[in-house]
């Protein structure tokens, strides 16, 4: 079934073929080269639309109202005309296709013209419409094309500058790499190997828009049955420090539930097709700041998704295969006698020979590169099964059940599968491996007692009793040292932790807080070992790195991975499901920076807080699908126009005083009304760093005869990084829950 969505993708037609607006089909080969503008009363109304959040017509409505009551000279459009005018404006509409009510499929591509499901025969149709001769869908869902909303990227010369963030960078990478052969410093996904190779040969053209795709599953109420998928796309072209704000964010499907699609290459379809037909034909782009119209093609760098939903994507196995590395390394999994679970254990116990699993040891600093070449060629014997049972046995034998989506794409506009398909950092270091790392400490992980396990050989129990009770006081205690720029602040695992303990907190607790508390009370040969690991993350989670730092990570993640089986599998066979595959990936992570570029770049972070940020913004719980959609398209029409027109999202001038320090540091409210001397202390190390800087006869003169008495203090200090700390002053006074005065300082 796939193998037809791929070949209707490698011959997509033309752009008339799709569902795209005619206008918005003339727009991608034509577009508009002036700058977008609005009339006073048109840029009113558009300004009251925005403000209106909820998008709730009678909110818009009243507002309105009482503009128009109070000065009847302004012509404010009706909600129908302002959402008109946007959509003219950016021209994004939504694609509609039918999909089956029970979520199974879509009608798209091959499957455009049937009336049932496949899976399980619901008709496509309402059914007493139909008998009289109407053909109303049951159920839809929408796509949001993706080459309309790049080009609103460009309509203004701020957005224009932002999308060629990558042009202005790629020189100086590429003039380090002629000097010294390398990349010392890596914090963005355009330094990865992967990406400057491809520029420097010539596959990623200066004109190409280059993407990262996204998708996730979403639940959107706890209690009900609410499942749906979401994919977005992230634009490379932009700055790190921009790229992953809500308003640079393109969405690019909804697929309603409330169940999990039994065939997710359907709903995808239509976006592929879009961008299918954008990479074979180009499509044209007014640079507002250059003023030129130039040809570009979407160029997809990445594709991710978790671990669970991965398989949909790559049409590989799931994670307990026996080829269950995403990466596709092709290190082997071991199963237990007479299971079909594998898992990624390392070292081959004496004695064991399992068929198909009896593989030499292998060093987990010794990981095979992944290979396009051997993955076509692995798909190639898929695909000449002559039975299911010969399938069976092929897909075993390679780890593919199927080819992917993405291979019905230009190989020239995208990484080669399986290298397009990264890790994902925040699921694997901030879920699994805690909750592996908490079962085991606290065992509760399942013991075999059938292949001759016992938990009284478990030497590394320590969380049980007092001892968890403490440690989780103790880490709710925490909460007062960290400082709002941590986020989510861990709660008290003891209590919480199987409700609902978010990734963040997971992240704080286990790499943050954990490492000091467990000093003493994990046993010491399990505590060196585990702050291996929480060296190694560390360094992974970074937003830069350096090749020393890279090196370490290597090392501290290597010899954690093969310590691992050492202490606690111990070579026997019933200690296999300490071992999934995920302790497989994570001797990956050191490797992929070099790869692909910083991995907080790559992680899942921007999918999940776009899933949170569309579900709260559902007003309709009756029909909370058609709400979400109708969220995301305001979202990528709402985040078009401000592209187009930057002035619609100026951020308003603080009220409050403030002073720029520069290099990055600002001066934060609140502010001393009065100037006065300062403690014998401060005196002292005031005038030492202004001698340090003038010499002490010209320190003496501005310290002592001009500002020693005209000193006032600030509250608050915004570092480069966007934090902000504060002072003593004014936090020991409010009281603060959270404190934010102990910082970090390098000197040179």
């Amino acid at each position: 079934m796939s193998q037809a969505f791929i070949d209707a993708l490698k011959n997509p037609g033309t752009m008339d073929d799709s569902k795209l607006d005619k206008a918005a089909v003339s727009r991608l080969q034509n577009p508009s080269t002036e700058p977008a503008t609005l009339t006073p009363d048109e840029d009113l109304s558009v300004r009251l639309f925005l403000a209106d959040t909820d998008g709730s017509e009678a909110i818009y409505n009243k507002s309105r109202d009482a503009v128009m009551r109070r000065n009847p000279h302004n012509v404010v459009l009706s909600h129908h005309l302002v959402k008109k005018k946007i959509v003219q404006l950016t021209g994004i509409y939504p694609l509609k296709h039918d999909m089956c009510p029970a979520s199974c499929m879509a009608f798209t591509g091959p499957w455009d013209s049937l009336e049932e499901c496949k899976f399980c025969s619901e008709p496509r149709y309402d059914q007493k419409l139909l008998a009289r001769g109407v053909k109303k869908a049951r159920q839809t869902f929408d796509t949001y094309p993706l080459g309309p909303q790049i080009q609103a990227r460009y309509r203004s010369p701020e957005g224009a500058r932002d999308m060629r963030h990558r042009h202005a960078q790629m020189d100086r990478i590429l003039q380090e790499l002629r000097e010294t052969g390398r990349l010392d410093r890596i914090s963005d996904i355009i330094e990865g190997a992967e990406f400057w190779d491809a520029y420097q040969h010539g596959r990623i053209a200066e004109d190409d828009v280059c993407l990262l795709f996204s998708m996730d599953g979403a639940q959107l109420y706890e209690h009900k049955a609410s499942s749906c998928w979401i994919y977005i796309w992230i634009l490379i072209d932009v700055s790190p420090d921009k790229r992953y704000k809500k308003k640079y964010i393109i969405p690019g499907g909804i697929v309603p539930g409330p169940n999990k699609p039994k065939h997710p290459d359907s709903f995808l379809f239509p976006g592929f097709h879009h961008v299918s037909l954008l990479q074979r034909d180009g499509f044209r782009i007014w640079d507002a700041a250059r003023r030129i119209t130039f040809t570009s093609r979407p160029w997809i760098f990445l594709a991710e998704a978790d671990a669970i939903g991965a398989p949909d994507m790559t049409g590989y196995v799931a994670h307990h295969g026996r080829l269950g590395c995403r990466f596709r390394c092709g290190r082997l999994g071991r199963r237990k006698p007479g299971g079909s679970h594998y898992y990624a254990v390392c070292i081959r116990p004496t004695g064991y020979s399992e068929r198909g699993c009896d593989h030499d040891s292998y060093d987990p600093f010794n990981i095979p590169d992944s290979d396009p070449a051997q993955y076509q060629a692995d798909l190639v014997y898929l695909r000449g099964a002559t039975s299911s049972t010969n399938y069976e046995a092929r897909r075993l034998a390679t780890g593919i059940s199927r080819p992917s989506l993405f291979s019905g794409l230009s190989p020239h506009h995208m990484l080669p599968i399986p290298r397009l398909f990264p890790g994902d950092i925040m699921h694997v270091f901030g879920l699994n491996i805690p909750d592996l790392m908490y079962k085991l400490w606290h065992g509760t992980m399942d013991c075999d007692t059938r292949n001759g396990d016992r938990k009284a050989d478990w030497g590394w129990v320590f969380l049980t009793g007092d001892t968890w009770t403490e440690h989780g006081a103790l880490v709710a205690a925490a909460r007062h040292f960290l400082p709002g720029s941590f986020d989510r602040p861990p709660r008290n695992p003891a209590e919480k932790i199987s409700s609902g303990y978010k990734c963040w907190e997971f992240l704080n607790w286990f790499y943050g807080i954990a490492p000091a508390l467990f000093y003493g009370k994990l046993p010491a040969e399990y505590w060196q070992h585990y702050c291996k690991l929480v060296a190694g993350v560390r360094i992974i989670f970074q937003w830069e790195t350096t090749a020393a730092e890279r090196d370490d990570a290597q090392q501290y993640i290597g010899d954690f991975v093969y310590d691992f089986e050492v202490l606690y599998v111990e070579g026997k066979v019933s200690r296999f499901h300490f071992v999934p595959q995920c302790m497989h990936a994570i001797s990956h992570t050191p490797l992929e920076t070099f790869r692909v570029g910083s991995l907080i770049c790559t992680a899942q972070f921007t999918m999940e807080r776009t899933i949170g940020d569309l579900g709260a913004e559902i007003r309709q719980p009756s029909n909370p699908f058609a709400n979400l959609a109708e969220r995301a398209l305001r979202w990528a029409r709402d985040n078009a126009l401000k592209a187009m027109i930057p002035d619609l999202d100026a951020e308003r001038t603080p009220a409050v005083p403030l002073i720029d320090l520069g290099d990055g540091f600002t001066l934060l409210h609140a502010r001393e009304g009065f100037a006065h001397g300062v403690g014998d202390h401060e005196d002292m190390v005031i005038f030492r760093y202004i001698e340090s800087l003038v010499g002490t006869t010209r320190a003496r003169k501005i310290w002592i005869g001009e500002m020693r008495c005209c000193v006032q203090r600030w509250a608050r200090l915004r570092l480069p990084n966007r934090q902000v700390c504060r002072s003593a002053w004014k936090e020991v006074a409010n009281g603060m829950t959270r404190i934010a005065r102990n910082v970090k300082v390098s000197t040179n």
